[in-house]
């Protein structure tokens, strides 16, 4: 609900307003791990059973991309548009190289895996907040933060690299 309420009145928010609602969203950013229970081990993969099975993080993507359209709303003030969707991302940037580093030592958890994938789906959804770039592009138009999501998208490309042997990775940046 909260999601469509800002989505759908995302133009009449104030940008002092989008500040304090995304300060107040932001411990609600912190992403969310439930491994399921598995009926039958040896029939089911734990990882693509934690990522494929419905629960709170599913959820939490609409709060991801609702935290988007909110530093959106700040598109005329570049600067407080950039520095609000750097602190929104860089801690999800943070915990990716963390898990990167974690999944990528050899050994057989999955939890590290499943972070880096629903990390790069949240940082995908925060993404969504933001317009398609239009074409031709009106004259007046102000684009979103480049410098920021290209570090994101630089990220992502290195997590793919080095997580390429895992399909629910590729599967991530592929959405």
């Amino acid at each position: 609900m909260f999601h469509r309420f800002i989505k759908d009145g995302r133009n009449d928010i104030p940008p002092e307003l989008s500040v304090n609602l995304v300060e107040g969203i932001r411990d609600l950013l912190a992403i969310q791990i439930e491994l399921p229970e598995l009926d039958d081990p040896e029939q089911q993969d734990l990882l693509t059973e934690a990522v494929n099975s419905p629960g709170i993080f599913d959820a939490q993507l609409y709060l991801f991309e609702t935290a988007g359209i909110l530093v959106n709303v700040l598109f005329r003030s570049k600067e407080q548009q950039t520095a609000l969707l750097l602190s929104a991302v860089k801690p999800l940037l943070d915990e990716l190289s963390i898990n990167l580093q974690t999944s990528t030592k050899g050994t057989v958890d999955v939890m590290p895996i499943v972070k880096v994938h629903h990390i790069i789906m949240a940082l995908g959804n925060v993404a969504k907040g933001f317009p398609d770039w239009p074409s031709p592009v009106p004259e007046g138009w102000i684009g979103p933060p480049l410098d920021v999501f290209g570090q994101v998208g630089q990220a992502i490309l290195v997590c793919l690299e080095a997580m390429n042997i895992f399909k629910v990775v590729r599967d991530a940046v592929n959405l």
